[in-house]
């Protein structure tokens, strides 16, 4: 690739530090993924502490948030608050403490186009580790619903994984990179999953991050004026 590293080639030398950033949010046997993310949103070069994660919208809707349990490396905490952006299945989750330091990627602003490839990084069938699931995108899509119509995804992206991104995956960070860039950014979450009648097609939805850049950073500032005044308390 002309003037930088494809996704799999930076992938490929970048694991262990990546394994850091994913984190598995829990509530009784349902959980879900998620990812740190820096209080600017933007990547770190040096390691720091946050309290913030980056997830789905969709797990927040049925327990109490003093009930979710969330675990990742050398963190183990529960959940203080949740900003949810309005119209999508995005949300930032503000933990109860920080976590320790370490380096974090940014959420970007990259549209999806079909072709563009991916990665995915979500804890789906129970796995005790982030498992990281290449994409290609389909197609993208001005929005996307749930077979109830409980979950609006606006935009989403229709992507092709392998492996299949399952039950347990949502929330988890999807990463892309384009040519120029020397490392990947965080530009969707893992939304929804294609499975008529209990079978797995392989697509997934995903929900895109650009168009709600400014509302992530008012979550975030809004979240990190709790955790301050919890301090002062």
């Amino acid at each position: 690739m002309v003037g930088g590293v494809n996704l799999q080639t930076w992938l490929n030398g970048s694991a262990a530090n990546l394994l850091e950033q994913p984190v598995r949010i829990s509530n009784g046997g349902r959980y879900c993924s998620g990812m740190l993310i820096a209080p600017d949103l933007e990547a770190t070069t040096e390691d720091i502490s946050t309290p913030l994660v980056l997830t789905c919208a969709h797990f927040f809707r049925t327990a109490p948030l003093g009930a979710f349990n969330v675990r990742g490396h050398k963190l183990r905490q529960r959940l203080a608050a949740v900003r949810v952006i309005d119209g999508t299945d995005i949300a930032i989750a503000l933990l109860q403490g920080s976590a320790s330091q370490r380096q974090l990627l940014g959420v970007g602003n990259q549209f999806f186009y079909p072709g563009k490839k991916t990665a995915t990084f979500g804890f789906g069938g129970n796995s005790t580790h982030a498992v990281v699931k290449a994409g290609t995108v389909i197609t993208p899509s001005p929005i996307s619903f749930s077979r109830g119509g409980h979950t609006r995804v606006r935009p989403a992206a229709i992507q092709f994984n392998t492996p299949k991104a399952i039950k347990g995956d949502s929330g988890g960070a999807v990463l892309s990179m384009r040519a120029h860039d020397s490392l990947p950014t965080i530009n969707a979450v893992q939304s929804l999953i294609l499975d008529p009648f209990g079978f797995n097609l392989g697509l997934a939805t995903v929900a895109q991050l650009r168009p709600h850049k400014k509302a992530l950073q008012q979550a975030a500032q809004s979240l990190l004026a709790i955790n301050q005044d919890t301090k002062q308390d």
